[in-house]
């Protein structure tokens, strides 16, 4: 193996990989906390400008800032009701970052929600139909 070609290697097996998909999240929490708990995440506690959001169909697109630069970031929220892992996931996307940043902002949101509502109710088992009766 050539030096140069050691040294390529090497030096990309060692930079932070940047991110190009998006992290996801399932909490059992409703729809209206985990919306404002992100919100509240995004630009109270964190003091990242939100540039767009429309609550009804789920987005918020917001500035992540690092060592004075800006990125541009979204957080999704999709409605899974119908699935027994919870009824909201949120998907947290910044490409520009290392896909640990969009982790630990998912992380901070788990722990807000949390914090501030408590453990969500236990999932709705479904209900078993009737058995028909014998006469």
């Amino acid at each position: 193996m050539k030096p140069w070609a050691a040294i390529v290697v090497t030096a990309a097996l060692l930079l932070p990989s940047v991110g190009k998909a998006k992290k996801t999240e399932d909490y059992r929490h409703t729809y209206d906390q985990v919306w404002r708990a992100a919100v509240r995440l995004i630009r109270v506690d964190q003091g990242y400008p939100i540039r767009d959001r429309d609550e009804s169909i789920g987005y918020l697109l917001f500035d992540y800032r690092d060592d004075g630069r800006s990125y541009p970031g979204s957080v999704e929220l999709i409605r899974i009701e119908d699935r027994g892992s919870g009824p909201v996931r949120v998907a947290i996307q910044i490409p520009a970052m290392p896909s640990y940043i969009e982790r630990m902002l998912l992380d901070k949101l788990e722990k807000k929600l949390l914090d501030e509502y408590g453990e969500p109710s236990a999932p709705k088992k479904p209900e078993e139909p009737d058995e028909p009766k014998e006469e």
